[in-house]
């Protein structure tokens, strides 16, 4: 391990695991509360506050090595994602996707270095029906993306096979990338021009619970503490 992630790990290890996951739950709700009554620049605080929670969570609790590094790196590409996101306008938007499109191909790194790709053989109905759900919400949402069409496509797949590969991992990363793709849809129907009360507030929660829960499911996988 190199000198920083030393440090890093020495430094969030005086807080146990439950002070970190406390943390995100108050960061979460801090978000939230911002979100509702409109405080953007409270956001600029709490939004980024939850990844860097999640990887004070990790390093406390993976035991080192290229699996929970490989996951740590998918959560500084979410953080930076998270504040790309926090910009108003089509190029912000866009950079923010290209790096949550990066952390969806890491996390599935991830989850096939666990051995996601083997139990789903067994659950082949799993990605089957992700494809379908990702044809039909394209179908149902591109005459409303116009120029953004393609591009949320190509990235709707990562997310749908993201989701797909961690339900391969156990039930917590199952349900945490389900969210994952409840989130981010809710989000294009926002892009599409679609919206529905208190929808800005039901991404923000879904994503945070996804994050957290693939975090955990990660955790609580044996085989992703065996493969260092």
């Amino acid at each position: 391990m190199s000198p920083l992630l030393t440090s890093l790990r020495s430094m969030a290890s005086r807080f146990p695991a439950r002070a970190w996951t406390a943390g995100f739950a108050l960061a979460l709700v801090a978000d939230l509360a911002a979100v509702t009554l409109g405080a953007d620049g409270a956001r600029w605080v709490t939004k980024p506050a939850l990844m860097l929670l999640l990887i004070g969570l990790l390093a406390v609790s993976a035991p080192p090595g290229r699996s929970a590094r490989m996951l740590g790196a998918g959560l500084v590409l979410a953080w930076a994602a998270d504040i790309a996101l926090l910009v108003d306008g089509t190029a912000a938007f866009l950079t923010g996707m290209a790096l949550f499109g990066l952390m969806q191909l890491d996390y599935m790194a991830v989850f096939v270095r666990a051995g996601a790709l083997e139990r789903l053989r067994r659950r082949w109905p799993v990605p089957a029906a992700y494809l379908v759900f990702w044809i039909g919400a394209n179908l149902i949402l591109w005459p409303r993306l116009d120029a953004l069409a393609a591009p949320i496509a190509v990235y709707s797949l990562l997310l749908v096979a993201m989701g797909a590969a961690a339900s391969g991992l156990g039930r917590r990363a199952a349900v945490g990338g389900a969210l994952f793709v409840v989130s981010d849809l809710m989000l294009g129907v926002g892009v599409a021009g679609l919206d529905f009360p208190l929808r800005d507030q039901a991404v923000m929660a879904t994503y945070g619970a996804a994050q957290l829960l693939i975090v955990l499911g990660c955790l609580r996988s044996p085989a992703f503490a065996a493969r260092r």
